[in-house]
């Protein structure tokens, strides 16, 4: 009998998105709604005072938040974390929402992070991931103002992924990858985990072991899993269960679709579709761990390396065909 993995799924999540800015008008929600644009315009009218989105503009030296944790993964944002920790008042969004309205509540959220980002010049970070999501640029990079997209797809910012310093911040005593090729198991540094997931009502997953070589490829299978797993979520819940708990098979296979799906790029060549096996196995309520199937002979180095994974999924973040940068569109309110 295959082995079944058991998801808890919460009844409502909560995400909540932070605008740091030189100046805040007093009267955030009043701003929101003459200025909400683009998709997600009525609907940010339609929830202001409720749970589902909810504005607030607070003292950030009495708000229970610690700027130091917010990061900067993007290189035109290097710097930017020095407003969030000097800023004397922040825009603080809330959402709080039922599982099966999402992913519509956090685009909403996030929306309205966007429209006072962009109504005073100040930084959007996303409180879950821990990430900087947009930031103003000057000198020889383009401005370009924030929107968010009507059409969902995770690589757009949502899962906190990054990948970890290669070679461990120079801590790792490997032979370099450079000189010995062939050394698939030259360590064992990398461990990765999602951000964000949660709010989904999914646990985040986590990828272990791995040696720092072949970081990018275990990246990648964390994403398509998480894809994965993200839409069967959807499926289950749309078929009305009354329980509060998922079942998943521990053995999944992942596809370069799943991986394509993730970045919200078309659906590539039919080859895409050959299964790379994985297995999920429960670390604790919120995180499981993905890797090899039981049957696999080797390490979960030999499991990255194998053949069946997608050659892309071994060396590109992101494809060139995913979703670009947020640009402010007005056309988008047709």
């Amino acid at each position: 009998m295959a082995d079944i993995v058991t998801l808890p799924v919460p009844a409502t999540t909560t995400s909540r998105f932070v605008v740091a800015a030189a100046r805040l008008p007093a009267d955030l929600v009043n701003l929101v709604k003459e200025q909400a644009d683009g998709a997600f315009g009525d609907h940010l009218v339609n929830r202001l005072h409720t749970p589902q989105l909810e504005i607030t503009n607070e003292d950030a030296t009495r708000y229970r938040w610690d700027p130091t944790q917010i990061r900067s993964v993007d290189p035109e944002h290097a710097g930017t974390e020095t407003l969030l920790r000097t800023a004397a008042r922040i825009a603080v969004i809330t959402t709080c929402a039922p599982i099966t309205d999402q992913p519509r509540a956090v685009q909403v959220a996030r929306s309205a992070a966007y429209t006072i980002a962009r109504h005073t010049g100040g930084t959007v970070a996303d409180m879950v991931t821990g990430h900087i999501l947009w930031a103003p640029t000057s000198g020889t990079i383009p401005h370009l103002d924030p929107v968010e997209r009507p059409r969902f797809a995770l690589g757009d910012k949502w899962l906190g992924d990054v990948l970890p310093p290669f070679r461990a911040n120079g801590r790792c005593t490997a032979p370099d990858p450079h000189l010995d090729p062939e050394g698939a198991d030259t360590c064992a540094c990398v461990r990765l985990r999602t951000q964000g997931l949660r709010r989904f009502g999914l646990p985040e997953l986590e990828i272990a072991n791995v040696a720092c070589p072949h970081d990018l490829p275990a990246l990648n299978v964390l994403r398509a899993t998480a894809h994965l797993l993200l839409t069967d979520l959807w499926s289950w819940l749309a078929t009305g269960p009354s329980g509060h708990t998922c079942p998943l098979p521990a053995d999944l296979t992942i596809t370069g679709l799943d991986f394509d799906a993730y970045w919200g790029t078309p659906p590539r060549p039919p080859h895409r579709i050959s299964p790379f096996p994985i297995h999920l196995t429960p670390r604790t309520r919120h995180l499981l761990t993905v890797g090899p199937p039981p049957s696999h002979e080797g390490t979960i180095n030999d499991w990255l390396l194998s053949p069946e994974l997608p050659n892309d999924m071994r060396n590109t973040t992101p494809p060139s065909t995913a979703l670009q940068p947020p640009t402010f569109t007005p056309a988008l309110a047709a």
